[in-house]
């Protein structure tokens, strides 16, 4: 018997009833990016190595151990993206964006590719959509992008089923002091920690710490010292009228000291909708002042978020949440016999050509 192939580890096959969500999630996130005045852009599957290096940082998981990097025949580092994020700065950047009116409103739909080791609603290849807003450090910004992923979820009848938490990071002054009060506050509690995260402690991750599930680390995290005690009156004002426009739409939200983002570029508002019975990240994002400096553009604002479509479809069918289909029967043409079958198919052609009939 030949060999027999399936679809690499971590990868999935998009059958068609797949795609009929699919299409239905696109089409609720173009409506409300479009009514809310984003356009939308698309970059390369892959980016030099160094993008995701400067903007996610040479100490990030993401870059140390899930990158799929390759060398073109001259010899070039080039890597398949593992978010959007970057590649979205790097072209607003390089095509002098920053020189249109302020903020620029942009919308994606990409493939993005991580190595890491695939369960059943993470993947080596997925799907994601999101937003960036670019240009201005405006806490009306951030709430007006964690609005549009509230009314997002809304629309695609998941939002009851998922919690908001919120937090800010400060500025990278705030930061700094925060992790040396993390640095001294796990000096000594090796013992405590799993392998992995005595690894973190050795690479001073500190943040990464923070999101251990341990039972003896959970322990440890509620312990430790938190954001908002190193936050300057600048940073506290700032996150103080984020909540404060949040209030304003009515969204239910949750404070969580310890909630912190993975990559390097986040600054201030860090949020996340996760699903209340699992929770699994369905909606992610915040600001990322200092990401465009970062990259060799202006020096900037940006807060955006993502969303990873198999987690919003699979949070949709467990909940039963139905699609509309369009590939519905309407009228069946039935031939019997070659003489017939000559009669019937230009009926059959005449009649797809005003979309009253399907194969």
């Amino acid at each position: 018997m030949p060999k027999s192939f399936k679809a690499p580890t971590g990868t999935c096959d998009i059958l068609p009833n797949d795609h009929d969500y699919i299409t239905f999630v696109k089409k609720v996130f173009r409506h409300r990016f479009r009514q809310s005045g984003f356009r939308r852009i698309t970059t390369p599957v892959f980016e030099e190595t160094g993008t995701f290096e400067r903007a996610l940082g040479m100490g990030s998981e993401i870059i140390k151990r899930e990158l799929y990097s390759f060398k073109d025949p001259r010899g070039r580092d080039f890597s398949l993206r593992p978010e959007v994020t970057a590649g979205v700065v790097r072209a607003f950047i390089e095509h002098e964006m920053y020189n249109q009116p302020l903020p620029v409103q942009l919308y994606y739909v990409e493939r993005c590719f991580r190595f890491e080791r695939p369960q059943t609603h993470t993947r080596r290849e997925f799907w994601q959509f999101g937003a960036e807003i670019i240009g201005e450090s405006d806490p009306s910004i951030d709430a007006q992008i964690i609005y549009l992923g509230h009314r997002i979820l809304a629309d695609l009848n998941i939002r009851d089923q998922c919690e908001l938490k919120i937090n800010t990071i400060g500025s990278p002054d705030d930061r700094q002091k925060y992790l040396e009060a993390l640095a001294n506050f796990y000096a000594g509690k090796e013992r405590s920690l799993s392998p992995e995260s005595r690894e973190k402690l050795e690479q001073k991750r500190y943040f990464d710490l923070l999101t251990s599930h341990n039972e003896d680390e959970e322990i440890l995290v509620k312990m430790a010292p938190k954001i908002t005690e190193f936050l300057s009156p600048a940073s506290r004002e700032f996150f103080d009228e984020t909540l404060a426009y949040i209030n304003s739409f009515g969204i239910e939200y949750t404070i969580d000291p310890t909630l912190v983002r993975p990559m390097e570029y986040y600054s201030h508002t860090v949020f996340e909708f996760h699903e209340k019975t699992s929770g699994r990240k369905i909606l992610v994002g915040g600001r990322y002042d200092g990401l465009l400096e970062k990259m060799g553009g202006p020096d900037l604002g940006g807060a955006g978020f993502a969303a990873g479509m198999q987690r919003i479809i699979n949070l949709m069918q467990d909940r039963n949440v139905e699609v509309p289909q369009k590939d519905t029967l309407q009228i069946f043409v039935a031939a019997t016999g070659p003489v017939a079958k000559k009669q019937a198919l230009p009926l059959l052609v005449k009649l797809r050509e005003i979309g009253r009939a399907h194969v």
